[in-house]
C-alpha cells in the first residue's frame, strides 16, 4: 500500500507487506509518473545483503571507463550505458532477459577478474 500522508514533497512509499489494492496501484502509477521512483519498505531483504550490493555497485561503477565499455553500447552485450548517452547525471548497467542469469554472468566475466569470486 502506498502512503504519503504528510506532504506532496515526500517520496512515495510502497509497503509490500500489505496487499496491493487498486488504490495503492493507482498511487504506484502516479509515483512512477510524477517522481520516477518510490521507496519500498517491508521487503524482507537483509541490511547485510543491501550493504553487499551497495559495495559491489560502488566497485563496479569505479572501474575504469575502458573496462566498462567492453560491455557498453557498442559491444555485443550492450549492458552498460555510460554518462551522456542516456543522461549526463548517471550511468547504468543492466541485465537482459529472458535469461537474466546468463546476461549477468556474461557481463561479469568481462568486467571482473576471474580470481575475484565475490562477483561470480
Amino acid at each position: 500500500m502506498m502512503s504519503n500522508s504528510k506532504s506532496h514533497a515526500e517520496i512515495p512509499i510502497l509497503d509490500i507487506s500489505k496487499t496491493l489494492d487498486s488504490s495503492s496501484l493507482s498511487s504506484l502509477i502516479k509515483a512512477s509518473k510524477v517522481w520516477g521512483f518510490f521507496h519500498i519498505i517491508n521487503h524482507g531483504i537483509s541490511k547485510e545483503l543491501c550493504s553487499q550490493l551497495h559495495s559491489i555497485s560502488k566497485y563496479l561503477f569505479s572501474l575504469p571507463s575502458e573496462t566498462k565499455l567492453r560491455v557498453g553500447p557498442f559491444s555485443s552485450l550492450k549492458s552498460y550505458t555510460p554518462h551522456f548517452i542516456a543522461s549526463p547525471f548517471f550511468e547504468s548497467l543492466r541485465v537482459n532477459g529472458p535469461n537474466f542469469y546468463v546476461s549477468a554472468k556474461s557481463s561479469s566475466e568481462i568486467l571482473f577478474d576471474k580470481q575475484d569470486s565475490k562477483f561470480r
